[in-house]
C-alpha cells in the first residue's frame, strides 16, 4: 500500500503527503548514491514527446516544481548527455525503458504504456538520442524493465485494433506471439478478452529502430503477479503506489 511502502509517485500519495514521497526519493537515491536533487521526471501523460533535458531542468518533477509549460505539455520520455542528471520515469504496471549509449554518452527513460507503445515511444528516444547526440541505435543498450505480463494484460477488442494497425507492417507470425486470442472462458459477447504481451511489443519497437538484440535486456518479472514486489494499477487499482526507474550518467 502506498502509505506504508516505498511509493514514489506524489499523484498517488494518499491524502497528497507530498513529504513521504521525497522521503522514498531520498532513501531510493542513498541506496543507488546518486543525488536527490539530480533526479528529473516531467508529467507522464501516455504520449510519445521526448524530451531533452538539460541543466536547467535537473531537479523538476522531485525536489523542484516542473515548469509550467513543460507541465502542461508532458513528456512520456526524456534523453540527455549531461553527466550528474538523473532521468526518472513512474510506473505501476507500464514499462519502464532505460537506454544508455557508452560511444556519446548518452542516455534515456521511456515510461511505455500502452497508448505510448502503439505510439513506439521507444523508437522516438532513439531516433531523438541519434538526432540530438550523434548516437549510432547500434551502439545503445536498452533495459525493459519489469511489467505486467501478457497473461494479466487483457484488453478488449479497441485496444487489440490499435495495436493490430500500430504493428501491421509486422509479419503475422511474430503479431501471433506477442498478441494471445481468448479462451472459452474470456468470451463476452462480441467483445473477447485479448492477451497482449507489452514488453514484446517494446523490446520489437527497439529492434525496429536499431537497437540490437544483444543489447536489450527484457526482464521478465511481472508487476500483477509478484504482489510483494511491485505495485500493480490493474491489481490494487487506486490504493496502489508507483515504482520509479531511475538512469544517470556518472560524472
Amino acid at each position: 500500500m502506498p502509505d506504508n511502502s516505498l511509493n514514489l509517485s506524489f499523484s498517488r500519495e494518499p491524502f497528497g503527503n507530498r513529504e513521504n514521497v521525497l522521503e522514498n526519493y531520498r532513501i531510493a537515491c542513498s541506496q543507488l548514491r546518486i543525488c536527490t536533487d539530480s533526479v528529473t521526471r516531467m508529467s507522464q501523460v501516455h504520449g510519445s514527446d521526448i524530451l531533452t533535458v538539460r541543466k536547467e531542468h535537473m531537479g523538476m518533477g522531485v525536489t523542484r516544481d516542473i515548469d509550467a509549460a513543460l507541465a502542461a505539455h508532458g513528456y512520456d520520455g526524456m534523453i540527455t548527455n549531461v553527466p550528474g542528471i538523473t532521468l526518472s520515469t513512474t510506473h505501476a504496471d507500464c514499462t519502464p525503458v532505460l537506454l544508455f549509449d557508452p560511444v556519446k554518452r548518452a542516455a534515456g527513460a521511456v515510461h511505455s504504456g500502452w497508448k505510448g507503445t502503439c505510439l513506439k515511444i521507444s523508437a522516438n528516444a532513439v531516433k531523438r538520442m541519434t538526432e540530438e547526440f550523434g548516437s549510432d541505435p547500434g551502439d545503445i543498450k536498452a533495459i525493459i524493465g519489469p511489467s505486467i505480463c501478457r497473461k494479466h494484460f487483457e484488453v478488449r477488442s479497441d485496444v487489440y485494433g490499435q495495436f493490430r494497425e500500430a504493428f501491421k507492417d509486422v509479419d503475422g507470425d511474430t503479431l501471433n506471439l506477442l498478441i494471445c486470442g481468448p479462451d472459452a472462458g474470456e468470451m463476452s459477447g462480441n467483445d473477447p478478452k485479448w492477451h497482449v504481451d507489452m514488453r514484446g511489443f517494446v523490446k520489437l519497437t527497439l529492434m525496429m529502430s536499431g537497437v540490437k538484440a544483444d543489447n536489450i535486456f527484457n526482464d521478465s518479472a511481472c508487476t500483477f503477479c509478484l504482489e510483494d514486489r511491485f505495485f500493480s494499477h490493474r491489481r490494487d487499482g487506486k490504493a496502489s503506489g508507483a515504482m520509479a526507474a531511475f538512469i544517470c550518467l556518472r560524472e
